[in-house]
């Protein structure tokens, strides 16, 4: 009822307002209108806060899409999004053309200025960032001769080649204070290439404690390398199955840089780390609004890849700032079945799912359309979980290469693994020193890296996650 009273209230004005100027241009109103009227249409329809939606004045249907579309979201939402056509091809873009390195904008971590750096999060092999021997870690200072800045901050993603400056950080052994060092590193990346971002970045298996300990670091819960292709779902089987072969007992998910992806790709995973006789189960179910209870959906652990499942009993999962969605699914979702332990940082806190809408004025929206759940009817982290030991990634310097046993989280977590406190825990008082384990002693604490700023991960497009095609409308979990 007060959707149609607006859109009588706005056609009796446009007619009033036109018809006094003598001239009838209330179709003329009408197509100025009528992209946002549609896009306003259809979340009445299907967003999970219709009812919170804000009454919006006339003026603002005049507006982009990209505009108007922010304006009607509740102040609960924090992730409906719109894109547009360019954007709609450039995150479905097979290969991104990339300097190859994942990096974060943050303060002076010695404290001794307001300028921003650049921290590097992780490299992908082969890439232009590893040719010049950019490594996990560092501290970039400047990029061809400028200061760096949230502003500037995409001239270390891609172009036709970027000279960059990296200072090591150094402590002062008296005060115990960071400092810049003087010798400064000076590297040239070479233009942009299209690479492949595979999901699966590392996969290895450790003896810790006399047992096999399978490690997977994953970054994208993904299908393949465009909508319509199942490569990584096929790889996520290779994997497991080697996992299977080596006889893997304990089991560390490093879900530190995901962001989130397909729900059936989240489905698979589960089903190759829960225990074996809890497949069939539900794993998840998604709840709509009261407009579209029809819709309510349900996501059973998977039978038939039980050949490489590794029927696990508790699960050590990685996490950090960018953990989120699919993978705070993972947590919830599976934590009906077994120990789900989680160490590093508090994850992001999406416990909502997302609809794809394809206009027919060249966008897509995504708004949020239902809540999703475990099989105990949970859904209590919209503010993230926090993990059970806490650590801090970026207080730490300096980092080791993904893989390493002595990396910091992955250090901590073997440690668990075998029945210890991790030693680095912030949130334990006095953690105990690990029987024959030695702290590598060029790590120190850096507690003036607090200021987060631009980040590459975040600004990925990640393809959004799509339900089975037998719902009505395309569910997403992004």
């Amino acid at each position: 009822m007060k959707r149609n009273i607006c859109h009588t209230f706005l056609l009796a004005t446009a007619a009033w307002l036109l018809a006094s100027c003598g001239e009838d241009r209330t179709y003329e109103f009408l197509a100025k209108t009528e992209v946002d009227n549609w896009i306003e249409d259809q979340m009445q329809e299907v967003y999970l806060y219709y009812q919170d939606m804000p009454q919006l004045e006339q003026e603002s249907y005049f507006r982009p899409p990209e505009e108007f579309f922010p304006m009607l979201l509740s102040s609960q939402d924090k992730f409906s999004y719109l894109e547009t056509l360019p954007e709609v091809k450039k995150r479905n873009a097979i290969q991104p053309v990339t300097y190859g390195f994942d990096f974060e904008m943050g303060g002076d971590p010695t404290g001794t200025s307001s300028r921003q750096v650049a921290r590097v999060l992780q490299v992908l092999p082969q890439s232009p960032a590893a040719q010049a021997g950019l490594q996990r870690g560092d501290f970039i200072v400047q990029a061809d001769g400028r200061n760096l800045s949230n502003d500037n901050a995409d001239l270390l993603r891609s172009g036709g080649g970027v000279a960059l400056t990296v200072l090591p950080l150094l402590t002062d052994e008296e005060t115990g204070l960071q400092q810049w060092g003087t010798d400064t590193l000076k590297c040239t990346l070479q233009p942009a290439v299209a690479m492949e971002n595979n999901p699966f970045y590392l996969a290895r298996v450790y003896e810790q404690g006399g047992m096999k300990v399978g490690y997977l670091v994953y970054n994208e819960f993904k299908k393949g390398v465009g909508d319509e292709d199942n490569t990584y779902m096929d790889q996520m089987l290779q994997v497991f199955q080697s996992f299977k072969q080596q006889g893997v007992e304990e089991f560390i998910l490093d879900l530190r840089y995901n962001q989130g992806g397909y729900v059936v790709s989240a489905q698979l995973l589960a089903s190759l780390l829960a225990p074996a006789d809890r497949l069939g189960q539900e794993f998840a179910h998604f709840v709509f609004s009261d407009k579209q209870q029809a819709l309510n959906y349900s996501l059973p652990l998977l039978q038939e890849y039980a050949a490489c499942n590794l029927d696990l009993d508790r699960l050590f999962i990685i996490s950090g700032a960018y953990t989120a969605s699919a993978s705070e699914m993972m947590v919830n979702c599976l934590r009906p079945y077994m120990t789900v332990n989680l160490l590093g940082t508090r994850t992001v806190g999406k416990n909502v799912a997302m609809t794809q809408i394809d206009s027919p004025y060249g966008f897509t929206m995504y708004p949020v359309t239902s809540t999703v759940y475990n099989a105990n009817g949970e859904s209590d982290y919209a503010s993230g979980f926090t993990p059970e030991y806490v650590i801090t990634e970026n207080n730490y310097y300096p980092w080791r290469e993904m893989g390493d046993p002595d990396e910091l989280l992955l250090r901590n977590a073997l440690q668990w693994v075998a029945g210890q406190t991790p030693a680095d825990a912030e949130n334990v008082s006095a953690p105990e020193e690990p029987e024959g384990t030695e702290e590598p002693d060029t790590t120190v604490r850096v507690r003036t890296w607090t200021e987060r700023g631009y980040s590459s991960i975040r600004r990925k497009g990640f393809p959004a996650a799509i339900l089975p095609s037998r719902h009505a409308a395309q569910t997403l979990y992004k």
